[in-house]
């Protein structure tokens, strides 16, 4: 027996743990097994470390979810990409329809589903909701724009579809949504569509009021307040007694009325959150002297006075209708002042365009108003607010008139 010493290989041993294993020369591997007591093995990659992290984060899974097997998961992943390629985007859409009966205004749900059911519908309704691509959407939207719907219509058809999508995105129905961002870079092509807010001159809103009191006494508060807080017709017939602050000069803003097929519906205001609105003293006082008037008025009969503080003339129990306002009072106020026919709506813009230009600031215009942010606001009534630098363009105009000085003349000759 030869006493010449074994030769020790140099060559590093792989400490890896348990479970760890190479799966080839250039690949590590793992095997676990799962929590119904399978044994599975997976490739990993070219790394280690990659390897026994993995295994340790299945080692962990197994003990969290005792139930828990790899495989199954795969099968019931692959079942389910299976359906939601099946489910068209009329199905989800109904779905989706009646999930959000409860959470969306009656009027926005109404519009969302007219919008769905005449436009999106019949021409994308029988496509699976993952084969829908955003070429599709832009091609109904190219057939809609020629046929002369209007820049905001088709923004209207966007909303509610881009909506859904969100929520099929959500619930892992799709992996993108193809209706991002259409038509948010667009412009105006027609002369219409260039055209900004409209609103009144302080000449013509002065008419209206005075009209408003002449023809109509027991509704000129109620144009007054439109006209001098900027608040929404639906807000403005909201309205209760216990909003008015008498001492502070304001109102408190916290609901939102409409009719909808005979019943009336009382909501948050658009923003939906309450602000509070300040009120001109002079209107202050004649809400307040009103508001006397009423409690007087029901004494007498016997009755108890009216929360509202502008109630339906037939029964006072309720809100004044929007639509008697706009049909009965308006239209009428609107053609005994001799003005051209325009939408109840323009007070506000007129409301927010006369602050704008007596000098007041964007954000409290905003706060007014009640919008989501100052960018709406001067997006929406930037080009009412004064120029600053109007003295720049004055400067430059004397900078470079024409004289007609014989130094300037030869100045130029030379």
């Amino acid at each position: 027996m030869s006493d010449t010493p074994m030769k020790r290989s140099t060559r590093k041993k792989d400490s890896a743990p348990r479970g760890v294993f190479r799966h080839s020369k250039t690949a590590w591997a793992i095997r676990f097994a799962c929590g119904a007591g399978h044994v599975h093995e997976e490739k990993v990659g070219p790394l280690k470390s990659d390897a026994i992290r993995s295994h340790a984060a299945r080692r962990q899974r197994v003990h969290q979810e005792p139930g828990w097997c790899p495989a199954v998961e795969r099968r019931v992943k692959t079942l389910q990409v299976r359906h939601n390629q099946m489910v068209t985007l009329r199905a989800y859409g109904e779905r989706w329809l009646e999930s959000r009966g409860a959470e969306l205004k009656p009027r926005t749900w109404d519009h969302y589903r007219q919008v769905l059911h005449d436009h999106i519908f019949p021409a994308l309704g029988d496509v699976p909701l993952t084969h829908l691509t955003r070429e599709m959407i832009r091609d109904l939207l190219t057939r809609k724009a020629k046929a002369n719907l209007s820049r905001e219509t088709l923004k209207n058809l966007v909303i509610p579809l881009r909506a859904m999508l969100n929520e099929a995105l959500d619930d892992g129905k799709i992996s993108t949504n193809p209706a991002v961002r259409l038509l948010k870079s667009s412009r105006g092509l027609t002369e219409k569509e260039a055209r900004k807010v409209e609103a009144l001159t302080q000449a013509e809103l002065t008419l209206i009021l005075t009209t408003a009191n002449k023809h109509v006494p027991d509704w000129a508060d109620f144009f007054r307040v439109l006209g001098w807080t900027g608040l929404r017709l639906g807000e403005a017939c909201g309205l209760q007694w216990s909003d008015l602050d008498v001492q502070g000069g304001f109102i408190e803003v916290r609901r939102n009325t409409q009719y909808r097929k005979h019943q009336i519906l009382v909501g948050a205001p658009k923003s939906g959150q309450a602000r509070r609105v300040d009120v001109p003293r002079v209107l202050v006082d004649g809400l307040h002297a009103r508001q006397g008037i009423q409690e007087a008025e029901t004494a007498l009969k016997g009755t108890l006075p009216s929360v509202w503080m502008f109630p339906a003339p037939t029964d006072s129990t309720k809100p004044v209708n929007p639509a008697f306002v706009r049909f009965k009072l308006w239209y009428k106020v609107l053609a005994l002042a001799g003005l051209r026919s325009i939408p109840l709506h323009t007070l506000r813009h007129t409301h927010a365009s006369l602050l704008l230009q007596q000098g007041e600031s964007p954000q409290y215009v905003k706060m007014q108003l009640g919008h989501s942010s100052i960018q709406l606001t001067v997006d929406r009534y930037g080009h009412f607010i004064p120029g600053a630098n109007r003295q720049a363009v004055e400067r430059l105009a004397e900078a470079t008139q024409q004289t007609d000085s014989s130094e300037d003349r030869q100045r130029v000759g030379r």
